[in-house]
């Protein structure tokens, strides 16, 4: 790292809390999705920490992110793919990765292929439109499973709705079509994202798939008091000049920019280079217990106007109020979160 770098702090004990305590209430095993770089919080240490805990079972979006868990060399895990790959002779070298089946035509390319259907999970599309096999397919799917008797690792919905009532709605449908299909056919099943862990039983589920809650991140609308928050971006204030010595802020000259009554501006070491997008500009960071506006971005270093009591070397810290920062840039959590790329170091603590 470098000087007063800036680096996203994990709480490996709050991580550890939230996985035990959602297995214990719903009493299954954890699917964690640690795509997007785990939402942000670091991949690599993530799978690892969980692992030692006893998580054998995570999925991801992309192949890319498969591959960096394969180069792990994690003993006795399974990596589920929630995207459908071309590269299928990946799936024939590596036993213990699974993937999604995300429509009829996929399935017919993928048999075809040779690829082992206890590799396989299907997925079961209630009119979220993102992936999976239509509702109104399931007839041609089940001719095609009862054709070939084909048994595989698991079957799948996402349970997008806002709506308590739809998602119920969305659980009664899925128990629906495994009946229809055969329950026998399937090892596990999996419906809940993380909202659904809150607000459903999931009771004809095998395994639960736990992403956002995982690192504390909860849905609007959906809490429980007693998941913690895990992820803290944080750094330290790399240098102060007064506001009367500069004629710009960046590339902003100072007269464009609204100060408020601060008489001081303090550079930090990150910027949208860093994931930390322009957007962020006029958001807060807490600096001292005390509230300081970041009012530019530029691609290395961020720039706030702050007051004598800021210090070089202080700590700031950014998105400590994450519903503060929604309602400033209009977007999830795990959006804003999750584009913290490689240059901002991942710490457990």
């Amino acid at each position: 790292m470098g000087v007063n770098d800036f680096k996203v702090i994990v709480k490996k004990e709050n991580i550890l809390h939230n996985y035990h305590y959602l297995k214990k209430l719903k009493n299954k095993n954890i699917i964690a999705v640690v795509k997007a770089n785990a939402y942000g919080h670091g991949i690599e240490n993530i799978v690892k920490l969980l692992t030692e805990e006893g998580c054998d079972y995570f999925a991801v979006s992309r192949e890319y992110e498969a591959k960096k868990i394969l180069n792990f060399q994690l003993k006795n895990i399974k990596i589920l793919i929630l995207e459908t790959i071309e590269n299928l002779d990946l799936l024939k070298q590596n036993s213990n990765l699974e993937m999604m089946v995300n429509s009829l035509s996929d399935l017919k390319n993928i048999l075809s292929n040779g690829i082992s259907t206890k590799q396989l999970h299907l997925k079961i599309d209630f009119g979220f439109g993102r992936n999976g096999i239509l509702e109104k397919e399931i007839n041609k799917l089940e001719k095609i499973i009862k054709e070939k008797n084909l048994k595989f690792k698991g079957i799948s919905t996402h349970l997008f709705a806002a709506d308590y009532k739809d998602m119920l709605e969305i659980e009664k449908k899925f128990e629906d079509i495994v009946n229809i299909l055969g329950k026998e056919r399937f090892e596990i099943i999996h419906t809940q994202n993380s909202a659904g862990i809150i607000s459903v039983e999931g009771k004809n589920s095998t395994h639960i798939r736990c992403g956002t809650i995982l690192f504390g991140l909860q849905e609007i609308g959906y809490h429980d008091p007693k998941i913690k928050r895990a992820f803290k971006l944080c750094g330290k204030i790399l240098g102060i000049k007064d506001i009367k010595d500069l004629k710009y802020i960046g590339y902003e000259k100072k007269e464009a920019i609204n100060l408020g009554k601060n008489n001081k501006i303090a550079k930090i070491r990150i910027g949208y280079g860093d994931g930390f997008s322009k957007r962020s500009e006029n958001i807060m960071s807490i600096i001292n217990n005390k509230k300081f506006k970041i009012v530019h971005i530029s691609m290395d270093s961020s720039f706030v106007a702050v007051d004598e009591s800021v210090k070089v070397g202080d700590e700031i810290e950014i998105f400590h109020d994450l519903q503060e920062a929604i309602n400033h840039l209009e977007v999830p959590h795990y959006e804003f979160l999750s584009v913290i790329n490689d240059r901002i170091e991942r710490e457990l603590i």
